[in-house]
C-alpha cells in the first residue's frame, strides 16, 4: 500500500529454513485512510481476495456472490481495476505463493 511503509527482515538458515522475521510498519499519509479520492483504490488486499478466492473459500468467508462493488471501502471511488495492467487475481496468487513459501498452513 502507498499509505504505509514497511521494512521486512526475514532470516533463513543456510538450508533455506525460516528462522526469524521482523516487520516495522509506519504510516506515510493519514488523509488517505479516512478519505478515498475519486479514481483511487484503497485496501488493495480486499480487491485481491474478492477476485482471487475460489468458490469453496468464497462460501466459507460468506462472500459467495460479492464483489468489490458490494463494500463501501472498495467501492467509494468507483474504480475496481488496477491501472498498471496487473490483475488482482495475479497479485492474489502471488500472495498465496508467498504464504506457502513461509509455510503458512491452509487454515492460516
Amino acid at each position: 500500500s502507498s499509505r504505509f511503509g514497511k521494512y521486512i527482515e526475514i532470516q533463513f538458515t543456510t538450508q533455506g529454513c525460516l528462522i526469524g522475521a521482523s516487520v516495522e510498519t509506519y504510516l506515510l499519509k493519514k488523509v488517505r485512510l479516512i478519505n478515498q479520492a475519486l479514481g483511487e483504490r484503497n485496501f488493495h488486499i480486499c480487491y485481491e481476495v474478492l477476485v482471487g478466492l475460489n468458490k469453496l473459500y468464497r462460501k466459507r468467508f460468506f462472500v459467495d456472490e460479492m464483489s468489490p462493488a458490494y463494500f463501501c471501502m472498495t467501492s467509494a471511488s468507483g474504480i475496481y481495476n488496477r491501472r498498471d495492467g496487473v490483475t488482482d487475481n495475479d497479485t492474489y496468487m502471488d500472495l498465496r505463493d508467498a504464504m506457502e513459501t513461509v509455510q503458512f498452513s491452509e487454515m492460516e
